[in-house]
């Protein structure tokens, strides 16, 4: 600390201990949006290999088109206006998924600034790193919730995605 007094090893072992103490705690943050970060990697993965399978099948149907004169049957005729439905839902959600992941890929860049801000802060004893510590933690705090918020919305759109798919079936 700047304003310590050295009065021998013990401060010094203590002050480290401090200076660990506060350079980690970012660290938390890193590792909490890292449990997030893979679950919404993962669901991107899916969302993705969705999207891919649909527009296969779409693929499939608009060959059938180009070789009829007369159209599609019924059932295919409704499978393709719901494929079309949700493949559009789908890349509406991986949006949502690709927004959450890149807030919270930045707020990790964040934390780690933040790290790296409180080092040289305990290093230099300066108000203008310890500030600019604080207002990047911060900023990596906000990126974290702007995370969640996409994440949410997509959790909440998912559900529409299913709605289509089980409606037109009836």
């Amino acid at each position: 600390m700047a304003n310590s007094v050295y009065y021998g090893m013990q401060i010094f072992a203590f002050t480290a201990i401090q200076a660990i103490q506060a350079i980690l705690a970012p660290a938390l943050g890193i590792s909490a949006v890292g449990l997030l970060l893979l679950s919404l990697l993962n669901r991107y993965s899916n969302i993705i290999t969705r999207i891919r399978l649909l527009t296969e099948e779409k693929r499939k149907f608009i060959k059938i088109l180009a070789e009829k004169e007369d159209g599609l049957p019924y059932t295919d005729n409704i499978r393709y206006a719901s494929i079309k439905r949700q493949a559009d839902e789908l890349l509406a959600r991986s949006g949502l998924v690709r927004n959450a992941v890149l807030s919270l890929q930045a707020s990790i860049g964040l934390f780690v600034l933040a790290s790296l801000a409180i080092g040289l802060d305990l290093f230099a004893g300066s108000e203008t790193l310890e500030g600019t510590a604080l207002i990047i933690f911060l900023a990596g705090m906000v990126g974290v919730f702007i995370g969640v918020v996409f994440s949410a919305i997509e959790v909440y759109r998912s559900f529409k995605i299913i709605l289509i798919e089980v409606k037109a079936e009836d």
